[in-house]
């Protein structure tokens, strides 16, 4: 979701956004300067709902049975929140001020700081509990945070109800790591004497490291999740899974949806992720039951548990009449799946789409051109297609077309006779098109064909003759053309290094191959099976990733694609020497990425517990996640571009001075 940049309150203007509030309650105001866009908007909609700007208190849940059934819904927030908190809540102490953690409703669940802090915000029911939505209270921190979802300071006066005008506020939303879903607001409050800029900073520095710690444990549990499904996606391969985590959003599926879909009707939703709300564990059981679709049948799903813990849900959907499960092969080593298409792993959308139109095209005898980056699988594409078509029998043959000479790559295409040329074997050679007569021909990287060896090429397609290097003698040939490429084609053509009459033979029809940066979600499945894989090639058992380290991974941009994340996998396999691979063997680039994709290193409690220096937190993670761009970190942090070179300065002066002691 995109944050807007947030905008910082003045206290020296407090006494005219006074007389503004009460033009305003009098309808007698328009918008001025003295007023923020933010407040007069958040004015107006608390107008809007008709909120009484002489409320004293906000509301509050009386039942502790009822606050501890909201906190038992929102237990992964709180989990992720309170080590946040707690580091925090000296810092505060002795700023009199304090932190709380409410839900995306806007009720108090968790407070720490300052303990007049907490006796004066207990006489308005700023404490748990307390319901701090706008439409409730009026304008304030935590409920203009919801409504905007951004983050947002607000001081004094500028609240709506008189009452709340002694306090001022920071909120910073936060959102679901994977669907953006708010998920909360992590609020710095105090008397409005204890007014300080750096409050939003610290606010948003909070709610950033909640969102990391939640994403972290995502991944965490995603990735036990994959290692529980894995001997029912061996077992019941004929049939159709899907692996659904505990929010009910599809984590893994093998490939048989659309066949399911046929059969029985299988429609999941689509927002962002594809989910499934009835597979939602955070929902009590008779809504998830109210929530099932029609063609869901309870049998099919089986809850995956660990410690009498639910951690996810898995749908096993017969596609077989007798719904027998295939046991497992004997064999230690991998049989090739029933659909050739299963070997490309991955289940996101763009994957699947692709896969899906690879599937469809494989049917027809028609050329296929696949595009996509260096190292996405455009190989393993070619070899499913092959395997998919009526031509599967027959052989497939591979042929790099960048890897060779002009003159290599045309003995190797089209083969020579006897003496065609000083070196040539005797007897002579078949090329790499008559050895794939009858079956598929791939040629990759089919942009760096020389431009004189186009039109022999062209002549093989237009009417299946070829003629071999040094040879009078026409051979019919049969075959199916699979080509690959990352160029830009079109622009090839423009610049005549590339026939335009070749090229429109080969774009019949074209596959667009998504890379692996367009599809992270992908990277736990490949992960696991790789980690398989090596396990069978070494010789040993599985290797289990350490803290963090999934997460590097998945953060990581992988320009080389499937092909790089396989090859930087197998060194960390090769070289772990216990069960687990940890940070420390990640290569420095995974690392640097990490921080530069917005990663937020922990806070150590022994050295971050004064202002100044979770102020320079907040400031270093702006900047990495600007990607050096100042002017971009100053409006993250809600200051001025000049203030944040003032700060920076000074932060380097102190380093100097710590360098010299």
């Amino acid at each position: 979701m995109p944050r807007s940049k947030p905008l910082i309150p003045s206290a020296v203007n407090d006494e005219r956004v006074a007389s503004c509030w009460e033009a305003f309650i009098c309808q007698e105001s328009n918008p001025t300067d003295a007023i923020r866009q933010v407040i007069w908007q958040s004015w107006l909609r608390c107008r809007t709902s008709e909120v009484n700007p002489t409320l004293q208190v906000a509301p509050v849940i009386d039942s502790k049975q009822l606050l501890t059934a909201r906190c038992q819904q929102a237990e992964t927030l709180l989990g992720a929140a309170r080590p946040v908190m707690g580091l925090l809540r000296g810092v505060l102490k002795e700023s009199g001020s304090m932190i709380m953690l409410a839900d995306a409703d806007g009720m108090i669940l968790d407070q720490h700081g300052a303990h007049r802090a907490r006796q004066a915000g207990e006489q308005v029911n700023l404490a748990p509990g307390g319901f701090w939505s706008e439409s409730l209270i009026g304008t304030n921190a935590i409920g203009t945070a919801i409504a905007t979802g951004q983050p947002v300071q607000i001081h004094a006066n500028e609240h709506y109800c008189l009452d709340i005008k002694q306090w001022t506020c920071a909120a910073a939303p936060i959102f679901d790591p994977y669907s953006q879903a708010l998920l909360g607001v992590i609020d710095l409050s105090g008397r409005k004497e204890t007014f300080h800029g750096h409050s939003l900073g610290l606010a948003i520095a909070a709610a950033r490291q909640i969102e990391c710690t939640l994403l972290q444990q995502a991944h965490t549990l995603n990735h036990r999740l994959l290692e529980l499904s894995t001997l029912a996606f061996n077992q019941y391969r004929n049939d159709c899974l899907l692996l659904f985590d505990r929010h009910g959003r599809l984590l893994k599926q093998n490939g048989k949806l659309h066949e399911a879909q046929q059969q029985h009707g299988v429609s999941l939703l689509h927002d962002g992720n594809w989910y499934l709300p009835a597979c939602n564990l955070g929902d009590p059981a008779e809504l998830r039951q109210q929530q099932a679709p029609a063609w869901l049948q309870q049998a099919w799903v089986q809850g995956l548990q660990e410690k009498g813990q639910q951690l996810g849900s898995l749908l096993i959907i017969p596609l077989r009449q007798a719904g027998t499960p295939v046991k497992p092969a004997v064999s230690a080593s991998p049989q090739p799946p029933a659909d050739a298409f299963d070997a490309i792993i991955g289940s996101s959308p763009g994957l699947h789409a692709t896969r899906q139109q690879a599937r469809r095209l494989a049917a027809l005898d028609l050329p296929v051109l696949l595009l996509g980056e260096t190292g996405v699988g455009k190989e393993l594409f070619a070899r499913a297609i092959h395997q998919s078509s009526g031509r599967a029998t027959a052989p497939f043959v591979a042929l790099n077309c960048g890897a060779l000479s002009r003159d290599l790559l045309a003995s190797e295409l089209f083969g020579y006779v006897d003496g065609a040329f000083t070196g040539a074997r005797r007897g002579g050679m078949p090329g790499k098109i008559e050895q794939a007569d009858g079956g598929t021909l791939f040629l990759d990287e089919i942009g760096e064909m020389p431009l004189e060896v186009q039109p022999h090429l062209l002549r093989v397609l237009e009417d299946g003759r070829l003629v071999r290097l040094g040879d009078r003698h026409e051979r019919q040939i049969k075959l199916r053309l699979v080509a690959a490429t990352n160029r830009d084609l079109q622009a090839e053509v423009a610049s005549g290094r590339f026939r335009c009459d070749l090229y429109h033979r080969l774009c019949v029809s074209s596959v667009l191959i998504p890379p692996l940066r367009s599809r992270k979600e992908d990277i736990i499945d490949i992960i696991a099976h790789l980690d398989a894989q090596f396990a069978r090639k070494y010789g040993t058992a599985g290797k289990r990733l350490g803290e963090g380290v999934m997460e590097a991974l998945t953060r990581h941009d992988w320009p080389g694609n499937v092909r790089e994340l396989r090859n930087v996998y197998e060194m960390l396999f090769a070289l772990c020497d216990g069960e687990c691979i940890d940070m420390a063997q990640l290569p420095p680039d995974l690392l640097t990425g990490r921080m530069r994709y917005g990663e937020q290193a922990d806070i150590n409690p022994q050295q971050e517990n004064r202002l100044d220096a979770i102020e320079r937190q907040a400031i270093e993670r702006a900047i990495a996640q600007s990607d050096g761009n100042l002017s971009r970190a100053a409006r993250s942090l809600g200051i001025s571009r000049s203030t944040l070179y003032t700060k920076l300065a000074g932060m380097r002066a102190s380093s100097k001075a710590v360098r010299k002691d």
